[in-house]
């Protein structure tokens, strides 16, 4: 029986080897450096920081940052305040930090991944023998997109019931503040549809006087990597799809990337509006009761 196999390279067959590779656009950043590609990333390594080539490859895809590589002496990598032994074991882990960030940071390979299980993947750019000293051996690099993919098969299906069946309400919305992710618990709490939600803006569900305020707060979080509130849960006010104004009571918190880069907030909000106004009307039937 003919074993079923994906090669993974710019050199591939099939568009998702092509779109999977290493050489593919595909930016994303590093300990806050934006990087093109991981290609450019291994090439521009090769050169202590400040050198020319260094910047070139890491702005750089494809056989362009593999041209940048050409003239480096091959005997070190440099990141952060690090000189490293150029094919060395913390090399190897280095490279696999980016090559984890890259998928980390883009939904869409971390998809085009997950939906090539079943299938052996294999690292074949027809250049010829591996040389004995390389920045990603090519076992290695099938290995680490093997483990990705696994990763995220295991807790998958557990991950999705638990989204899906909790009672409360879980939003994530991306940098720029739109909703990825709208749970069941969502669509009743605000009265809007999976298809409605996903990709619509959080302003759908923020009353117009709250939203200057809101998108400040969201855009500091985002930039400084906290939030104020540190995960305590704070009462705010909802808009339903209906035009009603309801009391809600959410926690915050920010989603990173294997780097540590906010990538996102994830938030948790239940309907508090029948307690709240229950509060008050007894608040003001005991401050008529003593005013009386």
């Amino acid at each position: 029986m003919t074993r079923k196999t994906i090669n993974v390279a710019f050199t591939s067959d099939d568009w998702r080897g092509v779109a999977l590779s290493n050489f593919s656009l595909s930016p994303f950043e590093l300990d806050g450096v934006p990087l093109a590609s991981v290609e450019g990333f291994i090439q521009g390594i090769k050169f202590p920081p400040g050198h020319p080539a260094r910047e070139r490859a890491f702005a750089s895809a494809a056989w362009e940052a593999k041209e940048c590589g050409k003239g480096a002496d091959k005997r070190h990598a440099y990141w952060g305040e690090a000189r490293i032994v150029f094919g060395s074991d913390e090399h190897h882990r280095l490279v696999e930090r980016a090559l984890r960030a890259r998928f980390a940071q883009n939904e869409g390979l971390r998809r085009l991944l997950a939906a090539t299980r079943g299938l052996e993947i294999l690292h074949q750019t027809g250049e010829g023998p591996e040389p004995e000293r390389t920045s990603l051996p090519a076992a290695l690099f099938c290995r680490i997109l093997s483990d990705i993919r696994e990763a995220a098969a295991q807790p998958g299906d557990l991950a999705e019931r638990i989204v899906e069946q909790t009672t409360d309400a879980l939003i994530y919305a991306d940098r720029a503040g739109r909703i990825a992710r709208w749970n069941q618990a969502a669509c009743r709490l605000f009265g809007f549809s999976r298809d409605e939600a996903l990709g619509a803006s959080l302003d759908i569900i923020i009353p117009e006087h709250l939203r200057a305020a809101h998108w400040a707060g969201y855009d500091a979080a985002l930039a400084s990597g906290r939030t104020k509130l540190a995960g305590r849960p704070t009462l705010t006010r909802g808009v339903h799809q209906d035009g009603r104004k309801l009391y809600v009571e959410m926690t915050f918190a920010l989603v990173k990337d294997e780097s540590g880069a906010a990538i996102g907030s994830v938030a948790m909000a239940r309907d508090v509006t029948e307690r709240v106004e229950r509060e008050r009307a007894a608040r003001k039937a005991q401050t008529q009761a003593q005013g009386s």
